[in-house]
């Protein structure tokens, strides 16, 4: 099949959209299909108006503006990408992201967005957008979002909860949605009897707790910390490795059973291998986090049958399944149940490995990109014949 592939930054370049965009085209090349990633950069001048709207915005609103919610802006590059595609003449076009990628293409040929929130569901729970979009902003890329969705042929969402919010905020485009789950974003995934190798060798008696974030508050830093120090406080001899934040919090503790890893960079073979070894030696990852959609390192984490010890917000409810690959607990409840639950996991190894392996085969079935994009493909050649 010829696949237009669009995202709202650059779809070959693995840093846009925590690197989706990247995994989906090659994937989809993987399988045969042909496929050409699309991007257009807003003009210099098109930045420079957008800045100087949000300094009046500061001054006479108190509200910010971002260029990418600014919808002159917008339909002018998307206009761009549309040339770019007719030249190309695809059987569809794919929009792996916000949909206001797809602005100003025309319904033919058909257009599919896959994507883990929209943006009146992300805004409310993520610091940056209510930082940096104002309340104006939102009404603007509702209504434009509003707008791609009509005329979209298939939406995608990567969990039951995204999608109950999307059909809600979008009631006319409902119809058309449905659940797609993404992938682990792993450019070598171990193999079976590999996984099978680190669940045996994992040590439950001095375990290591794996807190992989790039935000320390919304994604429950603190409370992974106090986790650890109840674990110990119940006489495990547990040990907390956190890597993918370069700063650490002043209230953190300067404590041997805490490894603050800082940032690793998958795309440096020495620092890739280190993450593949913290995930292959790791017993949990842990992750209380407050608010989330579809957190990719869960995915990961599976690939290496490392249970996921989450809280049960936002999508993770269709990204762990628990009791079969890791738990959920409410977030209110994390701290008072979670340590007693895991004590009590690692004094049984044959439960814990249990779960391990549940972990490992959630990746199989649900958790990777080939199994995801083959939906996705299928899905849109059979509309397409």
């Amino acid at each position: 099949m010829k696949i237009a592939l669009i995202s709202h930054g650059p779809p070959g370049d693995p840093r846009t959209f925590s690197g989706i965009p990247w995994y989906v085209l090659q994937e989809l090349r993987r399988q045969g299909h042909e496929v050409a990633p699309f991007y257009a950069e807003p003009a210099k001048w098109a930045k420079q108006w957008a800045q100087m709207k949000h300094r009046w915005s500061l001054k006479f609103s108190r509200q910010p503006h971002h260029f990418e919610a600014d919808a002159w802006i917008l339909r002018t590059r998307s206009r761009r990408v549309a040339r770019q595609i007719r030249a190309f003449a695809p059987e569809a076009v794919l929009c792996v992201g916000f949909p206001e990628a797809a602005l100003a293409l025309p319904e033919r040929p058909p257009i599919y967005v896959w994507m883990d929130a929209m943006f009146p569901t992300v805004r409310p729970i993520y610091s940056y957008f209510r930082d940096y979009y104002s309340e104006c902003d939102t009404r603007v890329l509702r209504r434009l979002e509003g707008e791609v969705l009509q005329r979209c042929r298939r939406i995608w969402l990567s969990s039951e909860w995204a999608v109950e919010e999307a059909r809600r905020d979008f009631p006319r485009a409902a119809g058309r949605m449905g659940v797609q789950s993404f992938g682990a974003n792993l450019a070598e995934p171990p193999t079976g009897g590999m996984v099978e190798k680190f669940i045996a060798a994992r040590n439950l008696a001095e375990p290591t707790l794996l807190f992989l974030a790039n935000e320390w508050e919304r994604k429950g830093g603190d409370t992974a910390v106090e986790t650890v120090r109840r674990l110990r406080e119940r006489g495990v001899g547990a040990k907390l490795t956190v890597v993918g934040l370069k700063e650490r919090p002043a209230n953190v503790p300067e404590a041997a059973w805490l490894d603050w890893v800082g940032p690793l960079d998958k795309g440096q073979p020495a620092e890739a291998r280190r993450l593949r070894d913290y995930l292959a030696t790791s017993t949990f990852l842990l992750l209380p986090t407050t608010a989330d959609c579809t957190p990719i390192v869960c995915h990961e984490a599976a690939a290496y049958g490392l249970p996921v010890l989450a809280t049960d917000v936002g999508g993770l409810p269709s990204t762990v399944g628990s009791g079969e690959s890791g738990i959920l607990w409410p977030v209110a409840k994390f701290l008072e149940e979670a340590p007693p639950w895991i004590a009590a996991t690692l004094a049984d190894r044959a439960r814990y490995e249990t779960l391990a392996r549940g972990a490992r085969r959630r990746y199989e079935t649900t958790g990777n990109w080939a199994v995801n994009v083959r939906a996705v493909a299928a899905a849109m050649a059979a509309e397409n014949v």
